[in-house]
Formats: C-alpha cells, structure tokens, sequence
C-alpha cells in the first residue's frame, strides 16, 4: 500500500486502590501522617507491575486482537524465512523490521530514509538471502537482513513497486517496473527480460505460483487481480467474488499453488482455485496493507490491518485465515 495511514491500540494496566480509601495519607489509628517511605515503596511496586505488564503484552494484543502494532510511515511488505515460521521481515519506506518470533515482537535491521522495502523476498535455497526491491531501491542481503548490497542488474530503472520469486526456482524473479512493465530475471537478477503482457501502470503487489510455464498474479490499485498463466505473456482479470478493485497485497500458499490471498480496501480474500473464484476471510481489519504465508508451516498467515491513528495492527491466523487472533 502506496502511503498508508493507522490506529493504535495501547494497553492500560488497572491498579486497584479501594483498600486504601479514606486514609488520605494518615493511618486510621493514630492519625499520624504515614511514613514517607511507605508511600515510596508501593509507588515502586505499582510501577514494576505496570512495567511488567507492558512487557508481557505488547502493544495491540487487547481486545483488537492483534498480536503487535507497528508504527512506521507506511506498510509495505512481509516475508517469512522459509524454514523457521518464527522469523519475518518486514518493510516500510524507511527500512526493513525483523521478528524471531513470529511477528510478536520486531528489532529494525535497517533504519535509512527512503529505504523502501516495497517488496521483500527470502529465497527458499539459503534463507539468509534476502531480495528488496521498492522506490529506486533493488538490494540484497546475504546475511539475513544484517547488511545490504545493491543488485548489478540492466533493468531500465529500480522503481519497483511489485516483485516475486518463484517458489519453484529460487533464481527466478519478477519485477514490475513502473513506467516500463513487467521483467522476468533467471540468474538471481542480474540480467531481465521484458515481458509482452501488459499490465495496468498502478500494479502494486506480484505473487509467483510456480508450473512451467509459470503462474503469476498482480495487484492494481485500480483494476483489481490479474492473473496470467503462460508467465506474464497474457493476462486477464481474477475478480469473481471480489468486493474491491484496490489491491495491496498478494500471497501464494507454496504448498497449495491453487491457494491465493488478497489483501484490499475492503478486508482479506482468499482463493483455492487459482483466483476463479474469491471468498471474504473473518479478517478483523478493514484492509489488509501487507500479507504472508509461512512456506514451512502453510496454515500459519501474517497480515497487517492499516488503522487510521493507531498504525500497523498485526494479525496472526494458524488455521489459513479462518480465525485470527493474539496467540
């Protein structure tokens, strides 16, 4: 999602004071003020237990359901390792966040202006290899996101605002180019082609399916899901069922090819027959800005629900998007 705006949703920890009413700092027997450093050490207490509890739940894990909110200037894009459903990487406009466990908890790996993780993708060979690709921006790292290097490549420009790798081949790479198309790379992005298919210029999500040829999809912020399935030669509208035509996300369950997700304006859809037909998941947001499924754990699926004034909620589903929550 281009510039995205959201809610959030602190926790307040409730302190029960009834059992002091009526002394108003003096005891009830004597009527001498009470000791200063009694006053000192239940501050003390209450102010542990508070810290512990915003320890202990992160911020969004209240009645939303969310297992963590993300304040950043917008929310682009999610990526699992593809062996340790505990590990994501998350991208904004300004850098790239990781969590170990799950999405419950993030660290920045790179805090950078106009750093714009747009896309991300992990290859499925060495999960330490992660692919960027967004605003004049196409890196990649071999240290798990620690550090990044820019791709030696001869696409006609780097303002990317769609990109996937083929879970078949972890070579292969699509790029939609704004201003220039669509590009398919086999050598780890070095060298790219051009492919005939035309697609609409406001593409802002790519999700790659695998088959030979390859089955691909794109997101528009206007024309809803295409899908095409000669590898990006054709293509052709997949919005049977969908209420919205404004897509941000896109995502392949890696073990059930026919399986799609879309996040849109308007909540999460999913698709088991190769985007022919679409059904409204319980989502409890309103859109789904970012989405991603665990290659190594498919059930499991991670989306971010944009909320105006609270920021990026993180919903969690381990049944395939039936039901979301907090665990």
């Amino acid at each position: 999602m281009a510039h995205r705006t959201t809610e959030r949703s602190p926790e307040a920890a409730q302190v029960d004071t009834r059992s002091g009413r009526g002394r108003r700092g003096r005891t009830r027997e004597s009527g001498h003020p009470a000791r200063p450093y009694w006053l000192a050490i239940g501050l003390a207490v209450v102010l542990v237990a508070a810290l512990a509890a915003l320890l202990a739940f992160p911020a969004g894990r209240g009645g939303s359901g969310a297992i963590a909110v993300l304040q950043t200037d917008d929310f682009h894009s999610l990526a699992f390792s593809p062996d340790d459903p505990s590990v994501v990487f998350f991208g904004h406009h300004n850098g790239v966040l990781r969590s170990d466990d799950g999405g419950r908890t993030w660290r920045p790996l790179v805090e950078q202006r106009n750093f714009d993780a747009m896309g991300l993708a992990v290859s499925r060979a060495n999960p330490r290899q992660v692919y960027l690709a967004g605003h004049d921006l196409f890196q990649v790292s071999a240290d798990g996101g620690v550090s990044w290097q820019p791709v030696a490549h001869n696409l006609p420009g780097t303002d990317i605002h769609g990109f996937a790798t083929s879970p078949d081949d972890p070579n292969r790479h699509y790029a939609f180019v704004v201003g220039h198309g669509l590009f398919a790379s086999a050598d780890s992005g070095r060298t790219w082609q051009k492919l005939p298919g035309q697609l609409p210029r406001d593409v802002m999500a790519l999700a790659a399916a695998g088959g030979s040829p390859e089955t691909l999809y794109a997101g528009s912020m206007r024309s809803g899901v295409l899908r095409s399935g000669d590898g990006g030669q054709s293509w052709a509208p997949a919005m049977n069922g969908l209420d919205s035509s404004m897509v941000y996300a896109l995502a392949v369950d890696p073990t059930a090819r026919q399986t799609v997700y879309a996040g849109v304006d308007g909540g999460l859809y999913k698709s088991t027959d190769g985007g022919a037909r679409w059904t409204r998941l319980p989502f409890p947001g309103e859109n789904a800005a970012a989405l991603a499924v665990s290659p190594s754990l498919p059930n499991v699926v991670l989306a971010i629900h944009v909320k105006k004034g609270e920021g990026g909620l993180i919903f969690r589903s381990e049944d395939s998007g039936a039901t979301w929550g907090g665990r």
